[in-house]
């Protein structure tokens, strides 16, 4: 292999490592076997620290240094580990050592001076180690910026002045080093060059530049790890020549298109067309390949090209949309299909799923490139004019491929000229291939692939034009640079395929010359011989006869792999759930010994539905990662290897709100999760965005002091990000024998709730619960007791129900001055995704709708939406007082929706009396990290209950990109709603505390109860929400929606933007994958 990019990896290998040792420079020793096992090592610690995962990395540097304890570079690695970690006396030591074995080396100065700087009281320390990184590295502005900060510290104002001035020369939009010229200038009363950096830092802010930050990544390269001595071949590429078979010839097919394995066995059928163009199926049977009856189509059902394989109407059934020559559906029932008019035009060439909504969108050629979206039941609408404007006319090939490992679809389509479309998330892609497409690509490309030749975990470019291959490495998904020219003659189609299953993806080649092999070898190509059998303009692969070697067929002719001497294997076939079922879009990841493989299945026509992957000597799996496009990441544990695997997408909750726990004398308890409906950028209907309730005020059954303080956790531990504004603790006080209620509950839209807690009494239960099918459900609604209501239908869109009611009979309400309606339950709630989705189904979401029946037995509308328990199982209340009319000698409420909703209780309380509120801050806010809490999942679903002490330290969640606030103290964050948050990252804790006798004795004979109060926003990775993917643009109170135009922007006054430079300091890397 060519030289590798480790900081993508995520899984090296041993067998790499070893070829170092013929790689050294002639005037450099050889490493020894176990010192190439420590780099080893340190190469995976470096790629566990892009990920963020410093306790991985920490362990990985430490193994390094176990093995060989004079790896220079390891210990600067595993300091700079505990210094992201926190821990700096420890990560001291590790950079010391590392000195004392390489006194010149760079990233242990330069860290060493990052402690120094941090901790204060040696400055001098600290300069020393910047200037020493500074003269061997002038050119870099973070040393020049920290250079100029220690500067300034020790008191040397014009020096550090220079520093920050050669910082900006080198980095004209360094926001920080503006900053902290400005704030230098200040210092020293020079008042009208302070009002000028200043301007010019404020223009800097506004346009989104942004500074340093205090966290990994986030201080320069010399505070990352280094990935030491890893360039070099990675797998045991094999050497034996790959050898077929004679030609074997289907005498019932003129062309083979396809393979499908039409009842799981594990035997491929081959779908092709007869001498007249009709579609047949054949099956191995009897050691033969003989025409089938298992699938029948009406008589003459041809095909131009290889027929598209899904489920496209989810029913269960594989479909077919074949070309005779425009677009037709096959659709299939029990084996039988009928043929129906797409009324698209063009040649169907491939299946993905654009929006990510879970099904099958069709990409065909005709005049242009053509998109159709699918409603999910087998319709498509022709969503070219939007999309793909201007769309690629002429076009000759296409692949549906996450170019630049952001988590979403895109499009490389070549044709007049080529394209690459990014997915804009919104139903649109953009072609940026001016920008990432090297010149030195020709423009009549007639042929694509994509395969990580160069393993960085970005997929590579391979492109074929008339006569020529070009390989182009995908550079961290910014360019395609080609790296390989490679003449192959006249060729018409090409595919990938690990021939010898070492582990690389080769390629091969139908054409003029017959079938042709071009075998990966360190990086690059290289033609295996002369081409063998017939020419053909078709080609797929695919292992036929089962023993594990991938075979090749074109035209009507299959080649059987007879390849001596390959590697261990493995097939994965998946089954998406709320991605599209056939698994199209997913990226799996298969981890061996011998290192890391990276593929994307897809659904182009003659591409195989099971992933084949080559092992090498590896004789088992690791683990595999696959990344659905629904956005969930799923791990499956060792395997062995030579078989077949099949996974099916996990129900996975990766959004949902933070959650708060209160220290109740003896532990910290949970309590709910909460600010579930101020979620910011979640998209309602295409082009509509919901308008976040920014607040929420949470009752707290169990509180006691803790040393005198009220103490409480804040967790934010799903794939989110969370934006506190405000938090206090208050005191409620009310009347004897009443149960207090705030006045939440989670509605569609504005206007929402006000601050009222309800003080109730003569709480009860309804007396009977019918629902809409007359069904008497009164025992699942009597108590909270995690018996809910669940005989409601599951549209296929997560989040949506079919409509169903509830009756409620309370009977008598007459003697009740101020009746106020409890629910109990919680909601499944939908996703952006989800809306999207029911849109092209046209599909509406509706709220609970409240009625009330009159004395005639006539149900009149109380409100159309009287809300929803937020988020996790909760109270709700609506108040009746005035609705309800003359009836209340026998009151019957009727709540209709078609939310995904588990009612658990129904009552009716009566509100009496008056409360007393006390208000108070808290005094401490400490932000750190922490992890993530266990959870229980009530009866399989997304009901969770957490226990707070029992901990793990790594979920499968992405990273948001962008500033995160700061560790440590940040209470004056919190003191009023003023859009300064603490902004945090999942794992993330916030412990809040407060004096107890803060608040007033209570009055005799009344009652406390304490409420939480929080005000912020919250945001998710949904592929449909706005900004899903960064922590800005920051959200702010007075927006008219999010996400908000240009005519809009966050505060920029001083106060805000001393705060995102004082506070939110801890840069993070958005990682997707």
């Amino acid at each position: 292999m060519a030289k590798i990019s480790v900081k993508k990896m995520v899984g090296f290998t041993l067998v790499i490592c070893l070829a170092l040792m013929a790689c050294t420079p002639a005037d450099e020793d050889p490493l020894t076997s176990e010192q190439v096992q420590s780099r080893w090592h340190n190469s995976q610690g470096a790629v566990y620290m892009d990920q963020h995962n410093y306790t991985r990395g920490r362990a990985e540097f430490e193994q390094a240094l176990t093995i060989d304890a004079e790896f220079a570079t390891a210990h600067a690695n595993l300091g700079i580990a505990l210094y992201s970690l926190g821990k700096f006396d420890s990560a001291r030591a590790q950079l010391l050592t590392c000195l004392r074995l390489a006194p010149q080396h760079l990233h242990a100065n330069y860290t060493l001076g990052l402690i120094d700087h941090a901790l204060g009281g040696n400055y001098e320390r600290a300069l020393d180690a910047f200037s020493t990184v500074a003269d061997a590295d002038g050119e870099d502005p973070l040393v020049q910026y920290y250079l100029g900060r220690t500067l300034s510290k020790l008191g040397r104002a014009d020096e550090s002045l220079r520093a920050y001035g050669r910082a900006i020369e080198l980095d004209p939009n360094f926001l920080s080093a503006h900053y902290a010229r400005a704030h230098e200038l200040r210092q020293l009363q020079r008042i009208d060059q302070w009002r000028e950096a200043l301007t010019v830092f404020d223009r800097l802010s506004r346009a989104g530049f942004e500074g340093v930050s205090t966290t990994y990544q986030g201080q320069g390269k010399y505070a990352e790890a280094q990935a030491e001595g890893t360039s070099g071949p990675r797998r045991d590429d094999r050497s034996a020549p790959i050898e077929f078979a004679d030609a074997l010839q289907i005498q019932s097919l003129h062309t083979i298109q396809s393979s499908v394995d039409i009842d799981q066995d594990g035997q491929s059928e081959l779908l092709g067309v007869d001498e007249t163009g009709a579609l047949r199926l054949v099956t191995f049977t009897d050691g033969a390949w003989q025409p089938s009856d298992a699938w029948q189509w009406p008589a003459g059902t041809a095909s131009t090209c290889a027929p598209l394989i899904g489920d496209v109407d989810d029913d269960g059934d594989t479909d077919l949309v074949v070309s005779i020559p425009s677009a037709r559906l096959l659709r299939q029932q029990d084996g039988t299909f009928s043929v129906e008019n797409l009324d698209l035009d063009g040649v169907a060439h491939a299946f993905g799923d654009i929006d990510h909504d879970g099904d099958h969108d069709l990409l065909s050629f005709g005049a242009h490139l053509l998109l159709a979206s699918s409603d999910g039941a087998g319709a498509f609408v022709d969503m070219t004019e939007t999309a793909l404007a201007p769309s690629l006319a002429a076009p000759t090939s296409a692949i549906f491929t996450d170019s630049d490992n952001d988590r979403d679809v895109d499009l490389i389509a070549a044709g007049a000229t080529m394209a690459v479309f990014t997915n804009n998330r919104d139903g649109t892609l953009s072609d940026v291939g001016a920008d990432r497409l090297s010149e030195q690509m020709p423009g009549a490309i007639r042929d694509l692939a994509v395969a990580d030749i160069r393993p960085d975990g970005y997929l590579d470019l391979i492109t074929r034009s008339a006569d020529t291959l070009y390989v182009s490495s995908n550079d961290a998904g910014k360019r395609y640079t080609v790296v390989q020219r490679l003449p192959v003659g006249q060729v018409t189609a090409m595919t990938t395929a690990d021939l010898d299953n070492d582990g690389d993806l080769d390629l091969v080649l139908a054409g003029a010359q017959g079938l042709q092999v071009a075998l990966s070898v360190q990086g690059l190509l290289q033609l295996q011989g002369e081409g063998r059998g017939e020419p053909g303009s078709h080609i797929f692969a695919e292992d036929l006869n089962t023993d594990g070697r991938i075979d090749v067929v074109t035209g009507h002719s299959i080649h059987l792999n007879q390849t001596q001497g390959t590697g261990h294997w493995v097939r994965i076939g998946l089954e998406g759930l709320n991605s599209v079922g056939d698994g199209y879009g997913a990226k799996v990841e298969v981890h061996t010994k011998t290192g890391l493989q990276k593929r994307e299945l897809r659904g182009g026509g003659g591409d195989s539905r099971v992933l084949h992957v080559g092992m090498g000597e590896a004789d088992s799996v690791e683990f595999i990662r696959i990344l659905w496009p629904s956005g969930v990441r799923q791990s499956e544990l060792a395997r062995g290897g030579d078989q077949t695997l099949r996974f099916k997408e996990l129900n996975r909750k990766g959004t949902s709100c933070p959650i708060l726990y209160a220290w109740d004398g003896s532990r910290y308890r949970f309590v709910s999760d909460f600010l579930g409906g101020a979620i910011i950028g979640y998209l309602t209907e295409p082009g509509q965005y919901y308008t976040p309730d920014t607040d929420e005020y949470v009752a707290i059954p169990h509180l006691a002091p803790r040393q005198g303080r009220y103490e409480f956790q804040v967790g934010n531990q799903l794939e989110e990000i969370l934006y506190l504004d405000a938090a206090e603790l208050i005191a409620v006080d009310h009347p004897p024998g009443t149960r207090l209620y705030p006045n939440e509950r989670l509605q569609s839209s504005p206007p929402y709730p006000e601050n009222h807690p309800y003080a109730l009494a003569d709480l009860r239960p309804a007396h009977r619960v019918v629902d809409h099918a007359d069904r008497d459900v009164t025992a699942s609604l009597l108590a909270v007791d995690d018996v809910w209501y669940t005989d409601f239908g599951h549209r296929p869109i997560h989040g949506y129900a079919e409509p169903y009611s509830l009756e409620l009979d309370f009977g008598d309400l007459s003697n009740w001055a101020h009746p106020v309606l409890v629910a109990h339950g919680w909601v499944d709630y939908a996703h952006s995704t989800s809306n999207w989705a029911a849109a092209q189904r046209q599909l509406d979401l509706m709220p609970p709708r409240l009625e009330v029946a009159d004395a005639d037995g006539v149900w009149r509308l109380l409100s159309d939406d009287m809300g929803t328990p937020a988020g996790l199982p909760k109270d709700m209340v609506f108040d009746l007082s005035g609705r309800l009319g003359e009836q209340l000698e026998h009151v019957r409420l009727r709540v209709t929706t078609s939310m995904s909703i588990y009612w658990d209780q129904f009552q009716i309380g009566n509100s009496v009396g008056t409360v007393e509120q006390q208000r108070s801050s808290f005094s401490a806010a400490d932000l750190h990290w922490r992890g993530y809490p266990v959870h229980e999942s009530i009866h399989g679903t997304f009901a969770f209950r957490y226990d707070y002490d029992q901990l793990t330290t790594q979920a499968p969640w992405g990273t948001h990109g962008g500033d995160f606030t700061g560790f440590g103290e940040v209470s004056p964050l919190l003191q009023r709603v003023d859009d300064r948050y603490v902004i945090m990252f999942h794992g993330d804790e916030l412990t809040l505390s407060v004096d107890a006798d803060q608040f007033r004795p209570l009055p005799e004979g009344w009652q406390r109860s304490f409420l939480f109060y929080a005000d912020g926003f919250g945001k998710d990775m949904d592929f449909h929400s706005a900004h899903s993917l960064t922590v800005e643009p920051l959200p702010f109170h007075g927006m008219k929606r999010y996400p908000y135009g240009p005519q809009e922007t966050y505060p920029h006054s001083p106060e805000h933007i001393s705060y995102r430079l004082d506070y939110n300091t801890r840069r993070v890397q958005g990682y997707y994958e």
